[in-house]
Parts: structure tokens; C-alpha cells; sequence
């Protein structure tokens, strides 16, 4: 089977048209499957939709074409991540632009990541990014295809970390480079409001529920980077590793949490019940 679909066809070339690549008017998801079945796929197609509405990208039956494509690149696999894209199409030069036909879908299949154990065991150390996150209401939240700012904070540090925080012009945390941040104190869950720039995490979305469900307290707050040093615990999210235990942030350390491990169940539960 293909690696890569496009609109629903084994493909690996997008026109130069299209304004995915022209100017990053689209969006992206990255979800993980298992045993032929995706992880979280509601959730992920939920975060699209309203993605979707947001860049005013609308195509009647776009979210079932999806379902499709994504059913058949998982179907007799056992274990990988998919990268969705949708693109608002071809179209002509400049900003407007005349979409000619439709999105765009692209579907991806790469192999499942691989993580080293001391990460999970011991905890990550972090790296602290100078790059600043502009501030955008209008595309905060969304996973757009617009990654610029992203790809500046990533080419900070070499791959002696998995990661790296990232603040945004104001100076208040907002996120790691590919992922989300929770600080633990006092028993207490904190995580940044992404309301004016920044990406809502699936695997985010996931623990706040939990938590919420467990009668955890849990604020989505404005987070000063030098409040993290107050943390009794941080931990990261995403799609790759699920729950990231930090050890630490340049010369700040953090001791492993037991809402860490917490944190780490209820996302196997969820990958559980909601597949």
C-alpha cells in the first residue's frame, strides 16, 4: 500500500499551486494508530473541523473523505502516526487567490517513533528557546501548516534535547516547539491559556478531561516562565510520546510527580476507550 495519499490516490506530488505550499493556508494533524485502528481520531477530526471553520476552508463531505483515507492507510497496519494535511487547494498567484478545485487532502504513513526509556524513567531535559511566539488570536489554537516560528525555535538547540519551551512576545509560556506543557504545584494541574497564540494539543485536550473527570483541580492560566521554578512537577503532551516527564529546564530541576504517572494512565485509557 502507498505511503501517501492524495485525494484519496497513492500520490506524493502537490501542485506548486496549491496554497498549502504557497502560503500555508491549510492545517495539519498527526495522529497515531494501532492495530489497524487510529488513536483519538474524534478528537483529531473535531480539532479540524475547527480549524476548518476558522480559515473558512469548506467543503461539503470533507470531513467523510478523510474517514476514508484514513481507514485506508490504516487498514492491516499495526503500529505508526499519520500526518493529515488540508490544503484550501490550487489556485492562482497572490493572497485571495481562485481555488480552482476543491482542499486538497494529503495522508501520510510514517513508522511508529521510537523514545529512549530514561526519558520516561528519569525524566527529559529541556531546552529554553529565545524564539517568541507572536501573538494571533485568530489562529490560536489551531494546528494551521504555518510552522515558521516552530521551525526557528527547533533550530536553537541540536538533538541533545527532545524538546524546548517556547514563551511568546510577552514573555509568558506557551508551549513546547511540538508539544504542551503542564506544571503541577501544590497537587494543583496549571497549564498556559492558548488564546492568544500557541496549539491546543490532542494528547492537552485529553488530560484536561481526565482531570476534570477525576475532580483534579486544573486552571488554564497566564504561566511567567519564572513561576515554572515554583513547579513541584512539569510534564509535556503530545501525539508522539503521550505524557514526557521534565527533569529539567537549562539549570532548573524538577522531581518526578505521581500526577505524571496519573496523567500517563488516563491517556492509555482514553487511547483505550475512545478508538
Amino acid at each position: 500500500m502507498s505511503e501517501c495519499l492524495i485525494n484519496g490516490r497513492p500520490s506524493a506530488v502537490v501542485g506548486v499551486t496549491d496554497r498549502g505550499f504557497s502560503y500555508g493556508d491549510g492545517l495539519f494533524e498527526t495522529l497515531r494508530f494501532s492495530g489497524g485502528r487510529p488513536l483519538l481520531f474524534e478528537r483529531h477530526l473535531q480539532r479540524m473541523q475547527q480549524g476548518l471553520q476558522r480559515l473558512s476552508i469548506l467543503e461539503a463531505g470533507l470531513l467523510e473523505q478523510l474517514r476514508a483515507d484514513v481507514d485506508q492507510m490504516c487498514r492491516g497496519q499495526s503500529e505508526g502516526l499519520l500526518k493529515i494535511q488540508v490544503s484550501r487547494g490550487e489556485g492562482g498567484r497572490g493572497y485571495r487567490g481562485q481555488v480552482d478545485q476543491g482542499p486538497t487532502r494529503v495522508v501520510q504513513r510514517f513508522p511508529a517513533p521510537v523514545y529512549p526509556g530514561h526519558w520516561f524513567e528519569n525524566g527529559a531535559e529541556l531546552f529554553r528557546c529565545q524564539t517568541r511566539l507572536g501573538l494571533c488570536p485568530q489562529l490560536a489554537g489551531i494546528k494551521h501548516m504555518n510552522r515558521l516560528e516552530q521551525v526557528l525555535a527547533r533550530s536553537e538547540w541540536h538533538d541533545q534535547f527532545p524538546e524546548g519551551i517556547v514563551c511568546d512576545l510577552d514573555g509568558y509560556v506557551v508551549e513546547g516547539t511540538m508539544s504542551n506543557l503542564f506544571m503541577i504545584r501544590n497537587g494543583v494541574l496549571f497549564t498556559p491559556k492558548l488564546d492568544r497564540c500557541g496549539v491546543a494539543g490532542i494528547v492537552r485536550s485529553v488530560i484536561m478531561d481526565a482531570a476534570e473527570g477525576a475532580g483534579v483541580e486544573l486552571h488554564e492560566t497566564r504561566i511567567r516562565y519564572e513561576q515554572l521554578a515554583e513547579a513541584d512537577g512539569l510534564f509535556m503532551t503530545n501525539t508522539g510520546f503521550g505524557v514526557l516527564p521534565v527533569k529539567s529546564i537549562a539549570d532548573q530541576r524538577y522531581p518526578l510527580h505521581p500526577l505524571t504517572d496519573l496523567a500517563s494512565q488516563w491517556l492509555e485509557e482514553a487511547r483505550r476507550c475512545e478508538s
